[in-house]
């Protein structure tokens, strides 16, 4: 965590003082959305609202889903100190008990927080909807809103469940948070038969108590309250991915690229002991010998020695859903979907765009949080230089029903394969895209390692007076220092047989 910058320069401090105002000329040439019911949704702890959100039925029987985000390039403009701080810092992170955010506070609680009753500049993606989640249409652009109200995921998640004093407090609201649900089944609907694959894997929350101290450790709850927000987020970052890239220029993108082979190999022979598989009949090998195996059998009357190496696999994001769905409910379905998790390859940001294997998209970046992460920002100043260089700011339906092919390498939209590589231009140059995405994805990494050691280290702290005590857990692998279990190491001598072992383990002071 010594790497993480943790204050703000004296240059980006004096900076802030000028983002204080609206200026008239550019609320009068934005698409106006005040008046309406739009709301923002999100933890009771935070303090920054970047999005903000509205479903509306059309008279054709579809819906319009608004998604509003927080104009941060409006702000934060290319060259300034501000932009260089956030680019250094790549992204927030997040510890259970404070923030080491992108942006000064001034910025990211201030003029570009979506508070309620307040007037605040967005980049809006405005989608139409049919009843089978697919989106027929779009419109991106830049517009000016005015929160309704703050609420929290708690509220809407009693709303949803029915709770009598949450839908009398939030009465004029209530119909539009249950368009808001049954919208979000319908994307959700989608999203599976097109493949996404979605784990739902619980993470550890650390409570405290009044006074700062750690008071327990808890699984997330990750209702439909959550789950509404990120359906919607996820439609947005893929509208706007997919028009940059009608546009033909370069942007940032976010992806996932299909599994290594030898990964896929190792998961089968974990999962054949379970009795399931991704679903292939045979894997595809190929059996080589190294020149040193030659050498060493030379002169002697025994075989060189054989390895075989997993060729290209035709794996796709069906088979790891299909799985999921065969496993959900059984006492080793936890077991399984973090060993499918640790298959899959990292997510990352690239200027070159191969799609999201995970999400099964052909096009998907980062647009929603520009508060905290520097790609969103990028994005945010592509859409505003395309959009005011006269781009048509509609977009074509995007439909779920066309086949992708995963871990080939994907031309850009609108264009054929070339035996060269294609070499986009446009508001920013490509190489320094690609500088940007290598960055950033390195600062989510340093991020993402923190708050790991962090958690690690509470639940050590937390857990140093249980010292003898006996808990159940789950092991997910064995290594030379010991069992690997669900966010635990256990640092015990064991046997290949216990990979699959549901047991009680003692706690060491190790």
């Amino acid at each position: 965590m010594s790497s993480l910058p943790m204050s703000f320069a004296e240059a980006t401090a004096s900076a802030e003082q000028t983002v204080a105002r609206l200026e008239t000329d550019e609320v009068r040439r934005r698409r106006d959305f005040r008046g309406l019911n739009i709301v923002t949704i999100d933890g009771e702890t935070a303090r920054d609202f970047d999005d903000a959100v509205l479903v509306t039925p059309l008279a054709n029987g579809n819906w319009e889903l608004q998604v509003h985000i927080a104009d941060v390039s409006h702000y934060v403009r290319p060259g300034t100190a501000l932009d260089l701080e956030a680019r250094l810092r790549g992204t927030s992170v997040y510890f259970p008990d404070r923030a080491i955010p992108m942006l000064p506070s001034q910025l990211s609680s201030g003029m570009c927080s979506l508070r309620p009753d307040e007037d605040r500049l967005v980049l809006s993606c405005v989608m139409e909807i049919d009843g089978r989640g697919e989106v027929l249409g779009y419109e991106i652009c830049e517009g000016i809103i005015r929160s309704v109200k703050r609420m929290t995921y708690t509220q809407i998640q009693g709303v949803i469940d029915g709770n009598v004093e949450t839908r009398a407090e939030f009465a004029e609201l209530v119909s539009e948070f249950e368009r808001m649900y049954e919208l979000a089944l319908k994307l959700n609907e989608k999203r599976h038969r097109r493949g996404s694959i979605d784990f739902d894997l619980p993470e550890p929350v650390i409570q405290f108590d009044p006074d700062g101290n750690m008071e327990a450790i808890v699984r997330s709850q990750r209702g439909w309250s959550h789950r509404l927000i990120e359906e919607f987020m996820l439609s947005a970052n893929e509208c706007v991915a997919t028009w940059i890239e009608s546009q033909s220029v370069a942007s940032v993108y976010r992806i996932h690229e299909a599994p290594d082979p030898k990964r896929i190999v190792d998961f089968e022979e974990t999962a054949s002991q379970f009795g399931y598989s991704l679903g292939f009949s045979s894997l595809p090998v190929k059996r080589i010998q190294t020149k040193g195996d030659r050498r060493d059998a030379r002169g002697t009357s025994r075989q060189a020695k054989t390895h075989e190496v997993a060729e290209s696999i035709p794996v796709t994001p069906q088979m790891y859903q299909k799985l999921t769905v065969k496993i959900a409910g059984k006492a080793e379905e936890r077991i399984l979907s973090y060993l499918m998790l640790r298959s899959l390859k990292q997510a990352r940001y690239s200027e070159k765009n191969v799609g999201h294997f995970a999400l099964a998209s052909p096009s998907y970046t980062h647009f929603t949080s520009p508060i905290r992460r520097y790609p969103d920002l990028i994005v945010h100043r592509l859409l505003r230089e395309l959009i005011r260089s006269g781009a048509d700011t509609e977009g074509a339906a995007i439909l779920s029903d066309s086949p992708q092919p995963w871990g080939e390498k994907r031309a850009g939209k609108g264009h054929a394969e070339k035996s060269e590589p294609l070499v986009l231009v446009g508001p920013i140059p490509e190489a320094e895209l690609g500088a940007i995405a290598a960055e950033s994805s390195q600062s989510e990494r340093r991020a993402d390692d923190a708050e790991r050691e962090l958690i690690e280290w509470k639940k050590i702290k937390f857990m140093q007076d249980r010292v003898g005590e006996d808990f159940n857990a789950i092991i997910l692998s064995c290594t030379k220092y010991g069992f690997c279990g669900t966010g635990q190491s256990f640092h015990r001598r064991a046997s290949s047989s216990d990979l699959t072992a549901r047991r009680s383990l003692h706690v060491s002071r190790h």
